[in-house]
């Protein structure tokens, strides 16, 4: 997703204030931060919808500390996978991450493979 149009309505500056909400409220966290997504649900009017977009074989996962990995898109598959194996890593806790999808095998459920 060009970020051109993100900004262009402000998306990311609102996100940047969600995730600096969760932040500051001093709970316990995990930040995701997923390409554009794929594997459906297709409820939506957008590019995914149209085009049915799916992973496919793209389940290795790019996975970065902080926000500087530009991923293409991430399956929901793969981000479900991340948020689970997230809630049971306590060294996950308090950090954020990019995550993104290749050609490939991915770790799935195994949480040895997420390390």
């Amino acid at each position: 997703m060009p970020f051109l149009v993100l900004n262009l309505f402000g998306v990311l500056k609102f996100k940047a204030m969600g995730e600096q909400a969760v932040v500051d409220s001093g709970i316990p966290y995990t930040i995701l931060r997923p390409g554009r997504l794929t594997d459906g649900p297709y409820t939506s009017y957008d590019v995914n919808t149209v085009l049915r977009a799916t992973s496919g074989t793209r389940r290795a996962v790019d996975l970065r500390l902080g926000d500087d990995l530009l991923p293409e898109e991430t399956s929901r598959i793969v981000v479900a996978d991340a948020a689970v194996a997230a809630l049971s890593s306590a060294a996950c806790v308090g950090k954020g991450y990019c995550l993104g999808t290749r050609e490939g095998e991915g770790p799935g459920s195994d949480f040895g493979k997420w390390e």
